[in-house]
């Protein structure tokens, strides 16, 4: 039983952030020594890598030789530039990898390979400016083409760099951590997003870990900077196992077991996922933040008794830690952590960081360490004084208490920041270790042709050839009265086919090429285009998405045409659209060096685009809100049959999508479901599934389906009789609906 409990055996309700971070490749096959993860990793990307870090450890060694060391410094940008372009195609490579597989594990084992790889040529690196600097003057020292002199100066900057190296490395590898956050955040979130969905992006703290960096993660000068004293060793003041019990067991005692809520020993892996997160510090202790939204909260107000009831279960938890640290023997040590940051510096070396710690809260540890300290002298030379040591013992015995509790709190925070990173740190650690980053010929060329490689590439390193056609996309655009409009034209005595032309036919085939569309048909009021996909090719499998975005533009486009028709009196051109997928190729005849698709999609995509008259002028004067409706007239036939003659349609500007046109959408990108309340739009909730999706200049669009059940209606009246369990989705491009999907998201 906790400490807590034993205190109060009820337990609380807490709403804390939960969850692990799955980080592994064990649903991915081994490769050829049966064990480790085969990785084939881009040579220019290697290359570059080598390049920045020569740089960044010239740069952070100060080294004030100038060489061929450093000899590209004056090009940095360009190399920088260049080193992130090719990191961000690499990396857009695993993901289509991962996309084509249908396994995220697949980017993952590439983010630890490139981490591995960074980590071993950053020592390389630091290796090749030792060797560098040994060369100069075991040169010199032979030509003499130095003084002796100048010989001392380079051997003591040796000696300098030699010592810093644990600082040098640090820094290189934080600058080049840097560079890779930049693009995970910037440039490679939203294609994951896309293609898995947001809960399978690992959170930026995972590789921005300052524990990645170091090469000692329990060095106490680098735990004083970057967390807190924390040590490992039985005898140490505050130890990170021993505190680590001392918390896990508070939180599980005030967390309630699920699986069986009078259990006295709840969960522990529920408590390990809480201490991942540094942000439960505060929703559990930090009752003063509380405090001061009370005061500025009248009585009267809804929010007050909730926020009061909050403040007091803080207060009441943290008094509750606060005791069982007291009896720990840990509250001085906690304070002494934080009073000696102020000079520890000057003490160590010669000393170490807990040496100090203990001298101020130990007795019996003082005169050990105050003989030591009158034989030795700091790092300067000078003798040591302990006047800064024995005033930091005098202000942790005489503290304020809000005082002591701010710094019990810091010290909760920075330990679970600590544990988190150490805990992501051991995981990224054990994954990098099944990574066998490889360039030997014989086992790229073994485990290539047992399909166990996984090869991270530019495009331009990989060997390419025409892959076939897997499946395609119709999208169908048919105008509205287009004779009507073509004779209004000509009785003004303007010409029909350069209005066609330059509001309609020539502004949509500019945008074919951002969507990886071509043309299959024109006529004077119909436009048929066609998406392929193709073998082995993940980084344009969203056909369907991309014709979703398509079809959008061009009503974008045609909505801005028509404003400037308007203006100038001439008519405006109304579109139904329709789009329908085929998981196999089409076929193809030619008549002389032509070449004529031949697919039943284009006449499923036909009707998927066409408007019914009569239903037009029916729901016409009940101002629908939405462009597309589809009804069933009659009830002998399956809802989301092919044979689509038993419907009719209202399609005016609008998009409707076949069915299985969704369900490869569903593929190609992460939709989120949502059912939503508008009663501007409808008395019913509105079902949509959202997601975003790249276009091929890579370009992020947001796309909202509203599905819809198929109602069956008269054939004579089109009166309503009932819903059928068939369904219809429109792309949606109602504004009402666009902005209440994008405040859920």
């Amino acid at each position: 039983m906790s400490l807590f409990a034993s205190k109060s055996s009820e337990k609380e309700s807490v709403s804390l952030k939960t969850g692990a971070i799955n980080f592994s490749f064990d649903r991915l096959i081994p490769g050829v020594d049966n064990i480790r993860y085969d990785v084939h990793l881009s040579p220019t990307l290697k290359k570059l890598s080598d390049e920045i870090i020569t740089h960044l450890v010239a740069r952070h060694s100060g080294i004030k030789e100038t060489s061929d060391f450093n000899s590209r410094s004056k090009v940095w940008i360009k190399v920088k530039d260049e080193f992130k372009q090719n990191m961000i195609d690499v990396m857009i490579g695993a993901i289509n990898n991962a996309k084509q597989t249908r396994e995220i594990q697949c980017d993952f084992l590439a983010q630890a390979a490139v981490v591995k790889m960074f980590l071993e040529r950053i020592r390389s690196g630091f290796d090749k400016l030792i060797e560098y600097y040994k060369n100069i003057i075991h040169k010199n020292e032979v030509s003499r083409s130095r003084s002796f002199r100048a010989v001392i100066r380079l051997k003591e900057e040796l000696s300098d760099i030699q010592q810093s190296k644990k600082e040098i490395i640090r820094k290189v590898a934080f600058d080049l951590f840097q560079y890779l956050n930049d693009i995970q955040e910037n440039d490679l979130k939203k294609i994951r997003e896309a293609n898995f969905g947001i809960e399978s992006i690992l959170p930026n703290y995972f590789f921005s870990n300052p524990l990645i960096h170091i090469e000692n993660a329990s060095d106490d000068f680098f735990m004083i900077e970057e967390y807190i004293l924390l040590g490992n060793r039985t005898g140490d003041p505050i130890n990170y196992s021993s505190f680590l019990s001392i918390l896990k067991n508070f939180i599980a005692g005030i967390m309630p077991n699920e699986s069986n809520p009078d259990e006295s020993n709840p969960d522990e892996s529920g408590t390990d996922e809480v201490l991942m997160h540094p942000e439960n510090i505060n929703m559990l202790f930090s009752y003063h933040e509380t405090e001061k939204q009370l005061k500025n909260l009248k009585k009267n107000n809804s929010d007050f008794h909730t926020l009061k009831a909050t403040f007091k279960k803080k207060k009441k938890r943290f008094n509750l830690l606060e005791s069982i640290l007291k009896q720990e023997n840990l509250v001085e040590g906690i304070v002494a952590s934080y009073e000696m940051q102020l000079f520890f510096k000057e003490f160590c070396p010669p000393f170490f960081p807990h040496e100090i710690l203990s001298f101020l809260i130990s007795p019996k540890k003082r005169k050990e360490i105050t003989s030591k300290l009158k034989k030795l002298k700091s790092s300067s030379g000078k003798p040591l004084a302990i006047k800064p040591i024995k005033k930091a013992i005098r202000k942790v015995k005489r503290i304020r208490k809000n005082e002591k509790r701010d710094y019990i709190l810091r010290f909760l925070k920075s330990f679970v920041q600590y544990h988190r990173d150490l805990q992501n740190f051991k995981k990224l650690r054990d994954a990098m270790e099944w990574v066998n980053l490889t360039n030997d010929d014989k086992i790229l060329s073994l485990s290539r042709v047992n399909h166990t490689l996984h090869e991270f590439l530019l495009p331009r390193e990989k060997i390419f050839e025409e892959k076939p056609v897997v499946n395609h996309v119709i999208l169908k655009t048919d105008v509205r009265g287009s004779t009507n409009i073509t004779h209004q034209i000509k009785e003004r005595g303007l010409n029909p086919a350069s209005y066609f032309s330059l509001n309609y036919f020539n502004p949509i085939s500019a945008i074919l090429p951002d969507y990886g569309a071509t043309k299959v048909f024109i006529e004077g009021d119909a436009i048929i285009l066609a998406i392929s996909e193709k073998e082995e090719t993940p980084s344009d499998w969203y056909s369907v998405a991309r014709a979703c975005g398509l079809a959008i533009k061009m009503l974008v486009i045609t909505k801005r045409y028509n404003t400037k028709s308007k203006k100038h009196r001439l008519p405006i051109l109304e579109q139904g659209i329709g789009i329908c997928f085929r998981d196999t190729p089409p076929t193809y005849l030619f008549d002389g060096d032509n070449r004529i698709m031949i697919s039943p999609a284009i006449n499923f995509a036909d009707r998927l685009s066409s408007c019914s008259k009569a239903i037009r002028k029916k729901l016409e004067i009940e101002n629908p809100p939405f462009n597309l409706y589809v009804f069933k007239t009659s009830p002998d036939s399956i809802g989301n049959s092919t044979a689509d003659d038993v419907y009719t349609r209202y399609n005016i500007n609008g998009i409707e999508l076949s069915f299985k046109g969704f369900e490869k959408l569903k593929d190609e990108i992460d939709l989120k479901t949502m059912e939503l309340k508008i009663p501007e739009l409808s008395d019913e909730k509105i079902v949509v599934h959202t997601g975003i999706y790249p276009t091929i200049s890579a370009k992020y669009q947001r796309l909202v389906i509203r599905e819809a059940a198929i109602p069956l209606v008269s054939p004579e009246d089109f009166s309503f009789i009932r819903l059928t369990s068939g369904k219809y989705y429109e792309v949606c491009t109602n504004k009402v609906l666009y902005d209440h999907v994008k405040k859920k998201t």
